[in-house]
């Protein structure tokens, strides 16, 4: 009894498995094109618009995707399941265009606006990566100007003494972290109002101010390549480049 409803049960199974491979959809894009007649249905006034969704959001899709490969390369070991989600909007947005030139406007238009979403989604993810590394970076600042600030005093006081760091390039500094904090001010500004893109920008203006902080108040040339080293990847992204490639000759 028992072996016998084992039997069945693998029966089953099988016949589960052979339908499911059966009813199993085209690839999105390559539909045949009665299914994608179905998928495309909406009347003169929709196809419109969601032609124009697909036309007009693409230039803005391709420079998030160029952003999200610099971005997703130098850090996407730091940020959970970015990898992957990168690798589907990539594949989504060949949807997209599939569609498109095949005429499927709505079809088409909708999958951007999905894509769009997802695109921002992980574009955030990385925001808040940014914005505890800035936090961090310009932390360390601070401190290193309020050290040679103190120094400076405690060197003052002592007849016959040096300074270490003329208070000029102490000065310098100073402005110079004005400046990051109101870049990392405008990123967060742009956080809010959904716009990750920006936000990323400014958070890297700000990162650029920081390390140069650090890197000026080092005399020593083994001190400042120090400092090169440990933000190397932040360099990197900072001028839009993967850490580690060489950039393409022009």
């Amino acid at each position: 009894m028992l072996k016998n409803s084992f039997i069945i049960l693998l029966f089953c199974f099988f016949c589960l498995s052979i339908s499911a491979e059966e009813s199993g959809t085209q690839e999105k894009g390559k539909e045949s094109y009665e299914e994608l007649d179905k998928l495309d249905q909406g009347n003169n006034l929709e196809r419109k618009q969601y032609k124009n969704i697909s036309e007009n959001n693409k230039d803005r899709v391709i420079n998030a995707i160029k952003l999200l490969t610099i971005v997703t390369a130098n850090f996407g070991d730091e940020v959970p399941d970015s990898k992957t989600a990168f690798e589907k909007i990539k594949k989504d947005y060949q949807v997209v265009l599939r569609y498109y030139y095949r005429r499927a406007y709505i079809a088409s238009g909708k999958a951007m606006v999905t894509l769009e979403k997802d695109i921002s989604s992980l574009l955030e993810k990385f925001v808040k990566n940014y914005d505890t590394k800035t936090q961090n970076l310009l932390a360390e600042c601070a401190d290193v100007i309020t050290n040679q600030e103190q120094t400076q005093l405690v060197e003052n006081s002592q007849e016959g003494s040096k300074v270490i760091i003329p208070y000029r390039e102490i000065a310098e500094a100073q402005q110079k972290l004005r400046i990051a904090y109101g870049q990392m001010g405008l990123a967060t500004d742009m956080s809010r109002e959904d716009r990750f893109y920006d936000s990323i920008v400014h958070y890297r203006i700000a990162k650029d101010y920081g390390i140069k902080i650090l890197s000026d108040f080092k005399e020593a040339d083994a001190d400042k390549k120090a400092i090169s080293d440990k933000y190397g990847k932040d360099l990197s992204d900072n001028r839009n480049q993967i850490f580690g490639q060489q950039p393409s000759a022009k």
